[in-house]
């Protein structure tokens, strides 16, 4: 029997070269366990027919790095042009970008459910929001009581207080060129990125709690965009590699994210402080959210939204309604400004059809503006709000998507932003053509109605957007507001550039007349700067809010 005590010194493994070895042994079985696995992931899965890079067939870091980055939309699009109509996005994803397979996968009733990645964003077993609810019969129910919320009775009723937000945002725009004769009455060049969030965080805030978080008017709450855009950022990733969910138990948050840590726990208290406020007032103090969800009962069951849901619920509708809409309406302004004949045609409309900024609402005369909601449908479709892919999971039993039988399990998905610059679907899909949406000689009603079939804004079937008209109604009061009282163009110089592609870059961002976004899970962006001038002879009403 060997006697360790026997040995010498130089014969006895000491502490450091037992750690060592037992490191060794253990990195030794992770690299064979990764040549195994990316061997099988290559060469054996049941997608390895499916082209895409490599990186992707082989791991999900491959979107969680992209998602990082904010290109991820953009390199979708990519792919799909490299690779084809069907492209393997991860180990276990796939994305298409034909309208076929667009309308078989979100229209699928028991064919696919939502992603588990979805399930990472629950801040606490059972705390389930619309969009976060994989379970068919939670989401269905959070569905029928948000249509009370979203109903056209609900939003009309709410968009006197809109419209009041909407006058002091084009209020701050005109104030200094109002009483300013320099520069020939041009406003300094102003930040939309920043001026529309703002606007569109007071309106969800009115509309969500029954109060403004007053970011048009100081600064107290500014926080909120920093500490929603961190939440974007890490749970855009998360929703690409769920695994990396598991690293909460490392504490990685207060490594990486302790910043946005203590941005959220603010942005909590405040929400749950407003949800308290609001509970406590009368039901009908506000037209808001809440005076239809209080006393809101599915008609099927009798059941109500619990005080937790309202929050949950709430809290959601003011990152995605904010930021989505924020999003869309700045991206109008960049184009109408990247493209003045548009703005020449749009202003001609909007100052043709309305004599007063009181006539400026739902209704008739809106409707009538086609010009109007082509240039918000085209701006949407050069930069949606939601570019990254909306993941579908795979119910068992399998489904045929586009001729191609996908076996259960699996996260399938059409990405809004690829499919939108799919030059089958739009020709010359970069360029901003308002027109493509109107029927005319040039554009037959066919080619419009084949438009709108893989227009993917807002999804489609039972997960499509709630707040669609909403969204809609804001986007056109805004606009023609802000023309009907101002002209504005893009600022000189290094200023003008931002948001811009820039010419060489080889990324995917070289077009110097596309709005660019940081894709997350709502998106990110900078700009444009535009300067504004009031037109003559109108807005001193403003002044007056």
């Amino acid at each position: 029997m060997l006697n360790l005590q026997s040995l010498s010194a130089f014969e006895r493994p000491s502490a450091l070269s037992l750690f060592k070895n037992g490191a060794l042994f253990i990195l030794s079985c992770l690299v064979i366990r990764f040549i195994v696995v990316s061997i099988y992931r290559v060469w054996f899965h049941p997608l390895a027919k499916y082209p895409g890079p490599w990186t992707a067939k082989i791991s999900d870091f491959h979107g969680a790095y992209h998602n990082v980055k904010g290109q991820l939309h953009v390199e979708s699009a990519r792919a799909h042009k490299k690779y084809g109509s069907v492209v393997r996005q991860g180990p276990n994803k796939l994305i298409f970008d034909s309208v076929t397979a667009l309308h078989e996968i979100y229209y699928s009733k028991d064919g696919v459910q939502k992603s588990y990645g979805y399930e990472t964003m629950v801040p606490a077993p059972g705390a389930y929001n619309i969009f976060t609810a994989v379970d068919k019969g939670i989401h269905r129910f959070k569905r029928k009581m948000l249509n009370q919320g979203f109903s056209d009775q609900a939003i009309r009723a709410f968009e006197p207080t809109m419209l009041h937000h909407i006058d002091l945002f084009v209020r701050n725009l005109v104030r200094a060129p109002v009483y300013n004769d320099d520069n020939e009455g041009w406003s300094p060049p102003l930040d939309m990125t920043e001026r529309c969030r703002h606007l569109e965080y007071d309106i969800m805030g009115e509309f969500g709690f029954g109060q403004s978080f007053q970011l048009q008017t100081k600064p107290d709450n500014h926080f909120l965009i920093d500490a929603t855009t961190a939440t974007s950022h890490k749970a855009g990733v998360i929703i690409q590699y769920p695994r990396l969910e598991y690293t909460q138990y490392l504490q990685l948050d207060k490594l990486f994210y302790r910043k946005g840590m203590e941005m959220r726990e603010k942005f909590l208290r405040l929400m749950a402080r407003l949800v308290k406020e609001r509970l406590s007032a009368d039901k009908d103090s506000q037209n808001d959210l809440f005076s239809f969800l209080i006393d809101a009962k599915d008609p099927e069951t009798g059941r109500g939204f619990t005080e937790s849901e309202l929050w949950a619920e709430s809290r959601f509708l003011l990152i995605a309604g904010a930021d989505t809409s924020s999003t869309a309406l700045t991206a109008i302004f960049f184009y109408l400004t990247a493209y003045p004949e548009c703005y020449a045609t749009l202003v001609s409309e909007i100052l043709s059809t309305f004599s007063s900024p009181d006539e400026i609402e739902s209704g008739p005369k809106i409707a009538s503006c086609r010009y109007l909601r082509a240039c918000i449908d085209e701006a949407l479709r050069m930069s949606p709000p939601i570019s990254g892919t909306l993941w579908r999971e795979v119910c068992p039993g399998g489904l045929e998507v586009d001729g191609n039988f996908l076996p259960p399990g699996i996260d399938i998905g059409v990405n809004p932003y690829a499919v939108h610059h799919n030059e089958d679907l739009y020709p010359d899909s970069y360029t901003f053509k308002p027109e493509r949406w109107i029927p005319s000689d040039q554009n037959p009603k066919e080619a419009v109605e084949r438009a709108r079939h893989a227009f993917s804004v807002y999804s489609f079937g039972t997960r499509a957007c709630a707040g669609r008209n909403m969204a809609y109604m804001e986007l056109s009061d805004a606009v023609a507001k802000t023309i009907w009282y101002t002209d504005f163009r893009r600022a000189e110089g290094p200023l003008g550039k931002v948001s811009a592609g820039v010419v060489g870059a080889k990324d995917g961002r070289q077009r110097v007349k596309e709005f660019q976004l940081m894709e997350h899970l709502t998106c990110s962006h900078d700009g444009p700067f535009l300067q504004f001038k009031g037109r003559k002879g109108r807005g001193q009403e403003l002044f007056k809010i």
